[in-house]
């Protein structure tokens, strides 16, 4: 039987104006890798590849193939959740790069600053009575400035709140649990067992088979240094990216 796959990649974008965004550096180099090994091989229905216009795509040409365009992380879960709920899919390289954070609304300090003062004067309110008035008028101020146009370029004392953005691959296996899922971790500059308890923390509290433990200092110059990890620990270790992308389509289709 035919497997369906889900590749996800590159960044995420969070919209803090209409031309402004939050996003990362994340290019999608690799979900394309892993895009253009997967279609060679026979046994693969089909494969949806959801990514940013402006990220990597498979360079292979092939009716396999379905190119998703997202922008921010809702919309990722969004064609995720309508994928996986209309078809029978079999597995998920969840690459990309999810945005931690997306911008919740902007606003200049002196709306900011007239909005406690507002609150605050004339009332006799003790340290932490002060602090949870303050916090109150910062999580829903009762003014912002309009981001759903560009903001003046010439705006000082501009600030943005940042929202958390939903957890995406918390929610693969709750669209189908059966799903092979291989998630993916990026940490910067520690060590292999700090690498691997991290990435392993993350397999079991999202229920993922597998997890790509990749870290940022051990990236360029034509390497890729990557552990992926399972139930039992090290899997494989591979140093470059056709490495991590022959590895992945092993255990797709083994």
């Amino acid at each position: 039987m035919r497997k369906n796959i889900i590749v996800t990649s590159g960044p995420t974008n969070e919209r803090i104006d209409a031309v402004m965004k939050i996003t990362n550096m994340s290019t999608g180099a690799l979900g394309a890798i892993v895009a253009d090994d997967l279609l060679k091989e026979e046994e693969l229905g089909k494969l949806y590849y959801i990514s940013p216009k402006l990220a990597y795509k498979p360079r292979t040409k092939s009716e396999k193939l379905e190119l998703v365009q997202i922008e921010s992380a809702v919309d990722l879960l969004k064609a995720l959740k309508d994928i996986i709920t209309n078809n029978d899919i079999y597995g998920v390289v969840h690459s990309a790069a999810v945005g931690d954070y997306y911008g919740e609304y902007a606003i200049t300090g002196e709306q900011l600053a007239s909005l406690i003062a507002s609150e605050v004067y004339n009332k006799e309110l003790n340290k932490e009575e002060l602090e949870r008035t303050i916090l109150d008028v910062i999580k829903n101020p009762d003014m912002i400035t309009d981001n759903t146009h560009k903001i003046s370029s010439y705006q000082d004392n501009l600030m943005v709140k940042l929202g958390l953005t939903p957890k995406v691959i918390s929610s693969i296996k709750e669209f189908d649990p059966s799903i092979k899922l291989i998630g993916f971790k990026l940490l910067d500059g520690v060590s292999k067992e700090e690498l691997i308890s991290v990435a392993s923390k993350l397999r079991e509290r999202n229920n993922a088979d597998y997890i790509v433990a990749n870290d940022l200092s051990r990236i360029g110059n034509g390497k890729h240094y990557a552990t992926i990890i399972n139930e039992d620990g090290i899997y494989k270790e591979c140093e470059t990216k056709d490495d991590i992308s022959k590895t992945l389509r092993k255990i797709l289709f083994k």
